[in-house]
């Protein structure tokens, strides 16, 4: 071990809790991490002023900079800028001020050692503990969503027969066409490879469930569930999902890659073989 002393240690100092007008807040990013602008506009976009926490700031001579919490406070100055369209209730609660943890006396390093340490120490809620606290707080989206999973007799998170994977992107389903959709996606999955770990694969729901979404008057059920089951198993399936979306390891892919390579690959199981109601195919890399 070395010798020196590499410790996050902070010297006592002052410490207040008092309202800041988010527009007065300044961003060092010596101290903390780089301004995502975009993870800011994602957040204005949703921001509940009431689940917005407490951002914690440094009192320098020349102003107050944000230690934590700079995406939610730059968020709070796009809004006030108008960058951002929101309710006027939202805009209301942040003109009113927000509440911030103000930390005085500290050097840069002590900035950036406070920020490490709020981060090492704090835990981000992973997305299966997210669903089980949606569902006992009541909340539609995860209610809804848990209904269909108990309807095809489905827990989140085991890698069983039973056991969905990327709760996540069951929850995106849901969110976006609707627990109906969800259910037929499911149920299409079952008919074509029984209840298996990877049936249940998020991916290949998405892609499923994308279909059906785009394509309610064309395809049918009963013959998209058969035209899967020609592909393969859901295994191999899933595979060929993975080497379209790096195209051949060829490049990164993410989650919307992977959605867009499993919409293209149900497409084309559809539209196999078939000379009527075929069905556009997309360009996943366009």
């Amino acid at each position: 071990m070395s010798d020196r002393n590499y410790s996050y240690g902070i010297p006592d100092h002052p410490i207040g809790y008092v309202k800041v007008d988010p527009r007065s807040i300044k961003f060092d990013p010596r101290a903390q991490r780089n301004l995502n602008k975009s993870r800011a506009q994602a957040i204005a976009e949703k921001l509940i002023p009431t689940a917005l926490g407490t951002p914690i700031l440094s009192q320098r001579e020349d102003g107050l900079y944000a230690v934590d919490g700079m995406h939610r406070v730059y968020a709070c100055q796009l809004i006030l800028a108008g960058k951002v369209t929101v309710s006027e209730e939202v805009r209301r609660a942040i003109e009113d001020k927000i509440s911030c943890e103000v930390h005085s006396g500290l050097s840069m390093a002590n900035e950036a050692s406070l920020f490490i340490i709020k981060n090492k120490e704090s835990s981000k809620v992973g997305p299966n503990d997210e669903f089980r606290i949606g569902v006992l707080a009541g909340h539609p989206l995860f209610v809804d969503t848990n209904a269909v999973l108990e309807k095809h007799q489905l827990k989140v998170g085991s890698r069983t027969t039973n056991g969905v994977r990327g709760i996540k992107g069951i929850l995106s389903i849901v969110e976006e066409y609707g627990p109906e959709i969800l259910d037929q996606s499911l149920a299409i999955a079952e008919s074509a490879w029984g209840r298996t770990p990877d049936t249940w694969h998020s991916v290949t729901i998405g892609g499923i469930a994308i279909v059906l979404n785009k394509h309610p008057d064309l395809v049918k059920p009963v013959e998209l569930a058969q035209k899967l089951k020609r592909q393969g198993d859901p295994l191999s399936f899933k595979a060929k999902i993975q080497t379209t979306a790096t195209n051949n390891n060829t490049r990164a892919d993410g989650t919307k890659g992977r959605l867009k390579a499993a919409h293209l690959a149900v497409a084309s199981a559809w539209n196999a073989n078939r000379r009527v109601n075929r069905i556009p195919v997309p360009n996943i890399f366009e």
